[in-house]
């Protein structure tokens, strides 16, 4: 090559190395606070127009809504077995880990101190700044019950292993008992219940499942015909349920409140008092004058702007999934993809206020519901419409573990445009329907 040819060649390279760092320094940047379902589909979206950093306090992706089987040792549309292999093989699926699932360009960070401070236009993560132009708060929520969930702070949680040997200790715990409780007729309590009564029946374990709820039927949010199939799936597995009263705890043993009936256990696991992992919010704008104060309702959940999922007094930063203020109803793994998405494409719009029109406000997609009722069975509600019993049901619990579990496109641009299918209440019981805020009474 000529020293003519090499120079030329040499002042290319140099000019197209500026040209992508000049790329790089102009790209914004976006600080993802969590690491879950919201907080990997954003940085996903992202990732091509952002500079996305992503902070979580656990090394790994963990598919929450497929925990309750593997606490039975249990899985999707399989045979039943006391195999310690297919269990842990099970337990090691659940777990993935970020690099698996976050693109090359987006930055991850385990923050082990598990301490972050929310600035104005950086974050403090174990001692290190990370300036951002848009702040996501997307830290989920946990369980009563550490076995159900990850927790926030576990050192044993923070890796897979530790994380596998936490959920296969809860297993053989589980499986060594000759009368377990469950703890809420929700969907978690009522999918726990249901994959261990499947167990025991299956196996001729001779255990007995128990499941408390304080309320008249379980599944309370969720159309009656899902409630009264799931109690009847029970029935049939064996599982004794306990509706309509609270329980004093003391150790193992639960004394009814209004009854005082007396249920002794061997084991417990509390499906209740789900909480927003935001304690380190609380003390924001307080202790600090360089933090913010980002707004908290009463339950600790972000408070939030409903159709930008913007948080309240900022226009910066949003908060999507379980830590935001929202409906319980909309507490799942598909509405925090959907939310996810929404402000990824807000944020995408750059200011740009024809963009912003376009794009519109946030729309609720219908609610869509799968309950695993044991390995071969489950429910499947949409709206108030229930779609698929037994076997199918099973088959669509699987298909949708298979889809979200490797972040396949579930546009929200289509399903918020599905009809509802709830239905109307008589206008009689719309006009007569208590106020949801009682007035203050007069003085």
């Amino acid at each position: 090559m000529s020293m003519a040819a090499a120079a030329a060649a040499a002042a290319a390279a140099t000019l197209l190395a500026r040209r992508l760092v000049s790329s790089e320094s102009t790209r914004k940047k976006t600080v993802v606070l969590g690491a879950g379902f919201a907080g990997c589909e954003l940085a996903r979206d992202l990732a091509s127009s952002r500079d996305v950093r992503v902070l979580d306090v656990k090394e790994y992706f963990e598919y929450v809504p497929a925990t309750p089987a593997a606490l039975a040792g249990n899985a999707p549309l399989r045979r039943i077995s006391n195999s310690n292999r297919f269990a842990s093989k099970r337990e090691r699926s659940l777990t993935v880990p970020y690099k698996k699932i976050l693109p090359r360009s987006v930055g991850f960070t385990c923050v082990q101190s598990g301490e972050i401070k929310v600035c104005e236009d950086h974050v403090v993560a174990d001692g290190e700044r990370i300036d951002y132009d848009e702040l996501v708060v997307a830290t989920g929520s946990r369980y009563g019950n550490a076995a159900l969930k990850a927790r926030p702070g576990s050192e044993r949680a923070r890796t897979r292993s530790g994380r596998r040997e936490q959920i296969a200790e809860a297993r053989a715990m589980l499986e060594g008992g000759k009368t377990v409780v469950i703890v809420g007729g929700g969907a978690v309590g009522v999918e726990l219940a249901s994959e261990l009564g499947a167990r025991a029946k299956e196996l001729n374990t001779g255990a007995k499942v128990l499941l408390l709820h304080n309320g008249q039927r379980l599944l309370d949010g969720m159309p009656k015909a899902v409630a009264q199939y799931a109690a009847d799936v029970l029935v049939r597995q064996g599982v004794s349920v306990y509706l309509g009263q609270t329980y004093n705890r003391i150790g193992t043993t639960f004394v009814g409140r209004m009854n005082e009936n007396v249920i002794k256990s061997d084991h417990y696991v509390m499906c209740v008092g789900s909480k927003p992992n935001t304690e380190y919010l609380k003390q924001t704008g307080v202790e600090d004058e360089e933090t913010i104060n980002v707004p908290l309702d009463a339950l600790g959940r972000v408070r939030i702007d409903e159709g930008t999922r913007q948080v309240i007094g900022y226009d910066n930063v949003y908060a999507v999934g379980d830590c935001a203020c929202k409906l319980p109803d909309q507490s799942l793994a598909s509405y925090a993809h959907w939310e996810a998405e929404y402000v990824a494409k807000r944020i995408a719009c750059d200011g740009d206020e024809r963009k912003l029109r376009q794009l519109g406000l946030y729309a609720v997609p219908p609610r869509i519901v799968a309950v695993s009722l044991g390995p071969r069975d489950g429910v499947v509600s949409w709206g108030d419409a229930v779609v698929a019993r037994g076997i199918f049901a099973a088959m669509i619990k699987c298909l949708v573990q298979f889809w979200f579990v490797r972040f396949l496109p579930a546009p929200y641009a289509i399903m918020k445009r599905l009809p509802s299918l709830k239905n109307k209440p008589p206008a009689s019981v719309i006009l007569l329907a208590p106020p949801t805020i009682s007035a203050a009474p007069a003085s």
